[in-house]
């Protein structure tokens, strides 16, 4: 008889073996096997889960924009993404758990199988995050330490990175050597299916249609089911359509609907159809009989607001204008929720009206258009631009059509305009009643929720603000329409049957700033008459207003809507009107010019004449009757810049009385310079008197400078080097100091190094002159804002008792100057530099992206004045080397 083991013995082995399993460190088939097993059964498994769970709430949240071209992928809206932050984190931590406890990185080698799935999961939970540096750091890890197909998987993930970031070149280089990759036979298919789609993303993100379709036809063939087939296939339809390839965006919507897709994508692909029929080769009759048989079908009746948009679309195509207005109109009356159809459709009768000039109505339609375009929407911000442009039109037109009204409202018998005051009464008592109706409504709705036990509406405790709260809104414009309707949005929009305000067109009767009402609150006739010019001098503040009216409209027609004739309209209405207006001599100019331009010689010459006329001293006049008039002050200027040239040469070249000669000839009388010129030559003789005058006489200059010329290029480095003045002669005894920088120049011209010669160099060498530590940042490679945030918490940490300042000044489109003051001399500025420097480093920026340099108070404004980088770099190394 067999001689059994005795359980203890046997749990003691079991101990033993699932003991000498744990260790990561021995290469055995136990410690694998147990280490895979239990990564992929525990703690890879969780992150998976969460991480799946998280995708499939994003799916669910996301809506299809079929105004657009779909996304390839169903990530959601920015918002949308941020709300499954929570599983990400889940699968991280789960992903990073099970590698710090089960990976098996023996000697570099990773014996653990399910160790880059962990990697690859928590990169891409990363990447959902919105952390895409971080994600694509992950991903690249995975690229160099493990050979599996999820290498290839982790660069076309980095590629997503960079196309969501917008870096598309990064993206392309990076697809094209995935694409090497598949030719050599690296990739299996399903990262070979997720190339395809990533590439087709790249090109679509880019509304590069053409592209796109070879991957999107691919990306088709070997999509795995019929709804991820559909969804691409109705993608290329779409890009066909885009690039007006009509038979073949037919075709391929028809191939959508074989695909049996859900009824949204359906009715989509029916829609785009009509869309994309060709009118010049087909039978419309058939396409409008399809829409309008869509009509009848009682399933769309929720979507018949997209239905008469394409019968409108596809009337405009026939260029039959008038029908697609009554569609598209047709289009906003069976409104059923779909804001961003609404706003398409605000935005194509907008366009209608802008093409016909019909600028208020025009005006009206982009404001519609903006209160329901979705953001998303390519078109949103062009539509945002010209509705700012034709609002600001609309307030000048409706601002001269209110101050007509108002005067024939003064110009009328006391009966008469009291009546149109009493309607205008009338109405906003109306608007009141309504309004305080409304509120005890919704009085009675809080109360009739609370006693139901819905102390709130729904969602409304879920956390979030109110508008991102889709139950909450939903609620809320439910509610809304249950007792309203729908209703433009406009004033007094709760009143359905407007009477007309007051007579004729009065526009808006709005109180203006600094009227009253009725001191019980009252709307009554005294409180509407403030706004009637019934003295003369309301009369010359309307017509006031009405001048500048027409000028600011005139303006927007000729420069910005290029409307030609109507800038003539509005230009001859307001010499006409206002003779007396301080834009007369202008709108002459405007007038001449507008007038040959559209080759009408007799009105331009009319106006051309008036010009030399009534105001012959002006420049405008003197352009007109000289010809020369413009080489003779191109030769004045010439002049100026020439004088500059030389006595700023002379102050280089340290011969300062003839610098100073030269600066008192530019204030003359027969030297015209521009205030900008006038400056320049002031902050020069600042410089000169900075090496040959007393400390007073310095600060008396460096005054008229800040004062005189605020708003000029000068302003800043003469406000700087007057603040530096207070902490300390900048200049010693100008004798003194030139022997002191000959001495220092002579030491400096030891072995090896390049001599500097005083009557060479542009800038002086003062060792134990004030100096600032200055850093040129390239702003296309650097955060201006992060530096100076660095740079501000370094100097409070390490250099607080210095009281150190910090400036940023602009020096050229690409680079910015980020100036640390004051420093009492060279190697303080140098030290300074040095450790700060260092800190950046250690915080990993690029060593690349920014330049750092000492530079005393008196060659300041000789560097940044000119702009002298080069120079002064050469300079600075020669004369500074030792010092460092």
């Amino acid at each position: 008889m067999k001689k059994l083991i005795h359980p203890r013995i046997a749990i003691y082995i079991v101990i033993l073996i699932i003991g000498g399993a744990c260790s990561t460190q021995k290469n055995t088939f136990v410690n694998r096997n147990y280490h895979s097993i239990t990564t992929k059964y525990n703690g890879y498994f969780n992150a998976r889960e969460s991480y799946r769970d998280g995708l499939y709430r994003l799916d669910q949240m996301h809506e299809d924009n079929y105004e657009d071209v779909l996304s390839v992928f169903r990530y959601g809206s920015t918002q949308q993404a941020a709300s499954i932050a929570g599983n990400m984190d889940i699968a991280y931590q789960k992903a990073s758990t099970a590698i710090r406890r089960h990976s098996m990185n023996i000697r570099g080698v990773e014996y653990n199988r399910w160790i880059d799935d962990s990697y690859f999961l928590i990169a891409r939970s990363h990447y959902f995050k919105g952390d895409h540096n971080l994600a694509i750091l992950t991903f690249q890890y995975v690229i160099r330490q493990f050979d599996s197909p999820l290498k290839y998987h982790s660069k076309i993930w980095v590629a997503k990175s960079h196309i969501k970031t917008g870096q598309y070149n990064n993206a392309q280089q990076i697809l094209a050597r995935v694409a090497r990759n598949i030719e050599e036979g690296l990739l299996d298919e399903q990262g070979i299916y997720l190339f395809n789609k990533v590439y087709a993303d790249y090109y679509l993100q880019q509304r590069n249609f053409a592209q796109a379709i070879p991957y999107l036809e691919r990306s088709v063939q070997l999509a795995p089911g019929r709804k991820s087939r559909a969804r691409l296939t109705f993608i290329q339809a779409q890009a066909y359509h885009q690039e007006r390839n009509y038979p073949k965006a037919q075709q391929t919507y028809a191939r959508v609907l074989k695909l049996n897709p859900d009824f949204e994508m359906a009715f989509q692909a029916r829609i785009n159809m009509a869309m994309a029929f060709d009118t010049e080769s087909g039978d419309s009759k058939f396409i409008h009989s399809e829409l309008t048989g869509m009509l009848r079908d009682s399933k769309n009746r929720d979507f018949r607001d997209q239905i008469y948009y394409a019968l409108a679309q596809f009337s405009m195509r026939q260029r039959k204008e008038e029908q697609a207005i009554e569609y598209y109109n047709l289009a906003l009356e069976n409104y059923r929720g779909n804001a961003s159809q609404k706003g398409v459709t605000f935005l194509r009768l907008g366009e209608i009206s802008l093409k016909n000039k019909e600028y208020m109505e025009a005006a009206r339609m982009y404001d519609s258009t903006m209160v329901y375009l979705s953001r998303e929407y390519p078109e949103h911000e062009a539509a945002g631009k010209k509705n700012v442009l034709l609002r600001e039109l609309a307030h000048n037109l409706r601002r001269i059509e209110r101050e007509d009204s108002l005067q024939r409202l003064a110009a009328m018998s006391t009966a008469d305009r009291n009546a149109i005051l009493d309607i205008i009464i009338e109405e906003i008592a109306e608007q009141a009643r309504l309004e305080q109706q409304m509120e005890q409504e919704r009085a009675q709705l809080r109360q009739q929720m609370a006693r139901s036990g819905r102390g709130q509406a729904p969602g409304a405790g879920d956390g979030g603000w109110y508008f991102y709260n889709p139950s909450a809104m939903s609620f809320g414009r439910n509610e809304f329409y249950a007792k309203w309707g729908e209703r433009d949005l406009e004033d007094l929009w709760r009143i359905s049957n407007k009477r007309t305000m007051a007579f004729g067109d009065m526009g808006d009767f709005d109180m203006e700033e600094g009227e009253e009402m009725d001191p019980s609150g009252r709307v009554t006739r005294a409180s509407l008459m403030q706004n009637v010019p019934t003295t003369p001098e309301k009369k010359a503040a309307s017509n006031d207003r009405m001048a500048h009216a027409h000028y600011n409209a005139a303006m927007i027609f000729k420069d910005r809507l290029i409307d030609l004739p109507s800038a003539i309209k509005y230009f001859e209405a307001l010499i006409t009107r206002f003779p007396e207006t301080e834009h007369k001599l202008i709108s002459y100019y405007f007038l001449y010019t507008l007038y040959a331009e559209a080759g009408n010689t007799v009105r331009a010459d009319f106006y051309k004449n008036l010009i030399i006329n009534d105001f012959p001293d002006t420049d405008f006049a003197m352009i007109l009757s000289d010809p020369n008039y413009r080489e003779n002050i191109m030769a004045r200027q010439n002049r100026v810049k020439e004088l500059y040239t030389r006595a700023y040469n002379a102050y280089i070249s340290e011969n300062y009385p003839l610098a100073m000669e030269l600066v008192a000839q530019s204030q003359s009388d027969d030297i015209e310079t521009t205030r900008e010129q006038a400056a320049r030559f002031s902050y020069l003789k600042a410089l000169v008197l900075a090496r040959s005058a007393e400390r007073e006489t310095l600060i008396e200059q460096l005054n008229y400078v800040t004062e005189n010329f605020v708003d000029t290029e000068v302003h800043e480095p003469a406000t700087n080097l007057l603040a530096f003045l207070g902490g300390g002669a900048l200049v010693a005894d100008p004798k003194t100091d030139a022997s002191a920088k000959g001495d220092r120049r002579g030491e400096r011209g030891g072995a090896g190094r390049e001599k500097i010669d005083p009557q060479d160099a542009v800038f002086s060498f003062n060792p134990d002159a004030v100096h600032f530590y200055v850093l040129l940042i390239n702003t296309q490679k650097m955060q201006i804002r992060q530096v100076r945030n660095e740079i501000n918490n370094y100097n409070r940490e390490k250099f607080a008792e210095k009281n150190l300042n910090m400036s940023t000044l602009f020096f050229d489109q690409n680079r910015q100057l980020i100036t640390i003051t004051n420093f009492p001399s060279a190697r303080e500025a140098l030290a300074y530099g040095t450790q700060m420097k260092a800190s950046l480093q250690q915080k990993e920026y690029d060593a690349n992206a920014y330049n750092g340099f000492a530079i005393s108070v008196e060659n300041y404004p000789l560097f940044y004045q000119d702009r002298k980088l080069d120079e002064y770099l050469d300079f600075f190394n020669r004369a500074y080397i030792d010092l460092e």
